[in-house]
């Protein structure tokens, strides 16, 4: 019986796995030429293959730059082998994203609801697809995030493996991008809810915490980083020269500069201004690519953010306060400073959007008939949305009328 019911699954999960990869991947070559942040990322890894330099034009860790430069060195310089590491990424979190919700909600209709509302948000596609460093980033700090969670949660995992596991990933997503702090902060919040609730367990637990998401993520990010010492000419101190570089950018150079899609971090859950990736118009035919979030979930954020507070205060739902404090600490962790700031940094809070979305969902369902047709109602809604902007998000060719039929408001392009 097990074996019968184990095989059914498989026989349905194989086509939603086979229909998602298809949705991430078709046509990833478009446009052949590197657009938006490629364009400097392109620049870095032409200099770096053949001058053997490190150009200063990147101002991120290089993990991501490591390993889509071993693509480029098995594929050639070309759009896709610049994309593999993103898309790989992008399509691995949402497994990541399930486990988290499967451990939250203890279901798998609500970790499989995650998972739809994490499909179909529009900015995880995107962000995806492109030849960036967002979704490697984010897919570490969710296996932070999943591997922390077995201890805080449910005690499946010991502390000390539970920690060193934790750490382990928050490295590897500083040794990403800088915007890995966000989740830093979330899991320090964690660590000291454990460390207010286990008064016997204080002393290990914050020297422990100390060791393994405290210096171990820094010894990662600083060993994964000595790569520019085997370049010709450099040393330890062009190391530190770049570490300062890097640090000085995005804390006092990007404050100074602008952009015509740059955006205040309040306006995103509102969808006040997306950001357009690429653009080519020939002959009445339209190629675009927007980094836009779906709008049947993000109209929904407002509501979100007040059922998760009202769930956490008056009905002690622990559930909802973990969601909240994960959306908050991503959302918010970009007001803090006065960088120029983009839509597509919401991404970052994107898995906790997907949960509150699917709580709701859920507990809606269970309200009776009324509250499951509209629940029905809402997720076709959701996937019409998906489906209505795609061509937009991928830059398949479209009618210049039914690209300009996308833009709603004149401050969205």
């Amino acid at each position: 019986m097990n074996s019968e019911r184990r095989t059914t699954k498989l026989l349905w999960l194989l086509p939603v796995v086979v229909l998602i990869t298809i949705t991430y991947v078709y046509r990833l070559g478009f446009p052949s030429e590197p657009y938006y942040d490629e364009v400097h990322y392109a620049k870095f890894f032409h200099t770096l293959i053949h001058q053997h330099k490190y150009d200063y034009v990147s101002s991120h860790p290089p993990l991501w730059h490591l390993l889509t430069l071993a693509n480029i060195s098995v594929f050639g310089e070309g759009p896709i082998s610049g994309r593999l590491v993103s898309v790989g990424a992008g399509l691995f979190l949402l497994v990541g994203i399930y486990w988290l919700a499967k451990d939250i909600f203890k279901t798998q209709r609500a970790a499989w609801l995650t998972v739809f509302f994490s499909f179909a948000d529009g900015v995880s596609l995107t962000q995806a697809r492109i030849g960036m460093l967002n979704s490697l980033t984010l897919l570490f700090m969710t296996l932070a995030l999943c591997v922390f969670v077995e201890y805080f949660w449910s005690e499946r995992l010991p502390r000390r493996r539970a920690l060193l596991w934790t750490g382990s990933f928050l490295g590897l997503a500083l040794s990403t991008k800088l915007a890995a702090l966000g989740m830093f902060l979330m899991i320090y919040v964690l660590v000291l809810i454990l460390l207010i609730k286990k008064p016997k367990e204080r002393a290990p637990l914050f020297c422990e915490s100390l060791l393994f998401l405290g210096i171990l993520p820094l010894g990662i990010y600083a060993l994964i980083n000595c790569y520019i010492l085997f370049l010709p000419g450099y040393s330890l101190k062009d190391v530190l020269k770049i570490q300062v570089f890097n640090w000085r950018y995005h804390t006092v150079e990007a404050a100074r500069q602008t952009h015509e899609y740059m955006s205040q971090w309040w306006g995103w859950p509102l969808l006040l201004r997306p950001n357009r990736f690429y653009y080519s118009d020939a002959q009445g035919i339209s190629s675009g690519i927007i980094c836009i979030g779906n709008p049947v979930m993000f109209w929904m954020i407002p509501f979100m953010i007040v059922f998760l507070v009202w769930n956490g205060i008056a009905r002690k739902d622990r559930r909802s306060g973990f969601i909240l404090l994960g959306f908050l600490s991503q959302w918010l962790f970009y007001a803090l400073g006065r960088r120029l700031k983009f839509f597509q940094y919401i991404y970052f809070a994107m898995p906790f959007v997907a949960m509150g979305l699917a709580q709701m969902s859920l507990e809606c369902w269970e309200k009776g008939t009324a509250g499951r047709w509209l629940v029905v109602f809402y997720l076709v809604s959701t996937l019409g949305m998906f489906i209505y902007w795609y061509p937009l998000l991928t830059g398949l060719p479209v009618p210049q009328w039914f690209y300009q039929n996308h833009l709603w408001f004149d401050s969205w392009i």
